[in-house]
């Protein structure tokens, strides 16, 4: 399978590497840049900078043959047919956006971009950023389009989403450009929907912010069925069948969004708010729930074991979603400081990191089950990954000093871990 239609990708971290794979896969001839040398030496040797099911072995196939990855940004953009913008844009400790990168990409190009060239963004920018960066580049080449192609990655199951969506969003300044984009991409068997620039902004901006409402949401919900004697998992199930909500809606009671994604789209939303003197206040209530979600963690495991100076405390999973092995912006790397806090001794144990992570020489990363086990007064499930429900936890909680568990994402059998002598604190459980 090929395509005549030469592209570049722009930006190699997880939506960039993706995005480069699964183009290629299609028979795309594609360049993919990126600033950082130590990143594209890696992939130039088949290792993306991070895991993803189906990642390395796609580059690993096409690597050299129509996948070429280079720290030249001429080559990655000139005389390219349309060229993506995917990096993914940073986002601090408070969810704000940096977007440093994303700006010097279009100084980039300004200076080597061709004539008649299509740039695809899917970083997230917020909404008027690509309007104005069309303006700029046109007042150089007039005869360039920019599409908002709002990404719909979801982590561990990547090239699924981005090759089979729900839907295609194409935001542009004429239809005609869509119209171009869908014909060229022909691969995406899904409704192609054409707005304007603003419009698809805003539908990554709602949709992120919607998902977000409905974690806070049902965080909220399963806060009160633990107090009120309901069991939140049963409710839930409930809710799911009526027509008027979806059973994929992540009504799912526990710690709360992480990973800076959500969270920068709301943070986006809040700013322009204010910016305009509109006040937000739904947004604002969304957020501040899930501020309160680690800490209210933290009250519900020190009313079991308290204090929490020197206990041994292992952490399953640091992983912001199973079959992944980024940490960016953690729930588990941000409940770790919290217990560090409080002077407790902290392990974990997690399929993905097999060494300690920087910034945190507090967390004891642990290889061996069997370590990660020993003399522990108190165990947390983070994430969950498939391994974690395989292990023997009748031979393994034999070496705790207390069986005591928080199970936050309730993937264990709950009555099985009671029968053996646990106490079990799942999310949403009655107490």
């Amino acid at each position: 399978m090929k395509n005549n239609d030469q592209l570049g990708v722009l930006g190699l971290w997880h939506l960039g590497s993706v995005y480069s794979a699964a183009l290629t896969s299609q028979g795309f001839k594609v360049t993919a840049y990126d600033e950082n040398q130590s990143t594209v030496d890696n992939l130039k040797k088949g290792i993306p900078p991070i895991e993803e099911p189906l990642l390395k072995e796609t580059i690993s196939e096409n690597l050299n043959k129509n996948l070429f990855f280079t720290s030249d940004p001429k080559e990655a953009i000139k005389g390219k047919s349309f060229i993506f913008i995917t990096y993914d844009v940073p986002v601090d400790e408070k969810d704000k956006s940096d977007l440093t990168i994303i700006d010097s990409t279009f100084s980039l190009l300004s200076k080597y971009i061709s004539p008649k060239t299509t740039v695809v963004v899917s970083s997230q920018v917020p909404i008027g950023y690509c309007r104005k960066s069309l303006e700029k580049l046109r007042k150089k080449h007039p005869t360039v389009d920019i599409i908002y192609f709002p990404e719909n990655l979801r982590l561990g199951n990547a090239f699924e989403s981005f090759l089979r969506p729900d839907r295609i969003v194409i935001g542009s300044t004429d239809p005609e450009v869509c119209d171009k984009f869908k014909r060229t991409f022909s691969f995406f068997k899904r409704p192609l929907i054409k707005m304007n620039l603003e419009s698809a902004e805003m539908v990554k901006h709602s949709l992120n912010s919607y998902l977000a409402f409905l974690i806070s949401f049902s965080s909220e919900m399963g806060d009160l069925a633990e107090i009120l004697g309901a069991n939140m998992n049963d409710v839930v199930a409930a809710l799911k069948t009526d027509k008027r909500v979806s059973p994929f809606a992540p009504l799912s009671p526990g710690l709360g969004f992480a990973g800076g994604t959500l969270g920068r789209d709301i943070q986006t939303l809040r700013k322009l708010g204010r910016e305009k003197n509109y006040k937000t206040f739904l947004l604002d209530s969304v957020y501040k729930v899930n501020q309160t979600r680690l800490k209210h963690l933290i009250g519900n495991i020190k009313s079991v074991i308290s204090p929490l100076k020197d206990k041994n405390i292992g952490i399953l999973g640091l992983t912001y979603k199973p079959t992944t092995s980024t940490l960016r912006r953690s729930m588990s790397l941000e409940l770790a400081k919290l217990l560090h806090a409080e002077n407790a001794k902290i392990k974990a144990l997690d399929p993905a990191i097999k060494k300690g992570v920087s910034n945190y020489p507090f967390i004891n990363v642990e290889t061996s089950i069997l370590a990660f086990f020993d003399d522990l007064d108190l165990v947390i499930l983070m994430t969950e990954w498939e391994d974690f429900k395989k292990i023997d936890w009748t031979k393994n909680s034999s070496l705790m000093k207390s069986k005591i568990i928080f199970d936050c994402k309730n993937l264990l059998d709950k009555n099985f871990l009671e029968k053996i002598g646990f106490k079990y604190f799942g999310i949403g459980y009655p107490k």
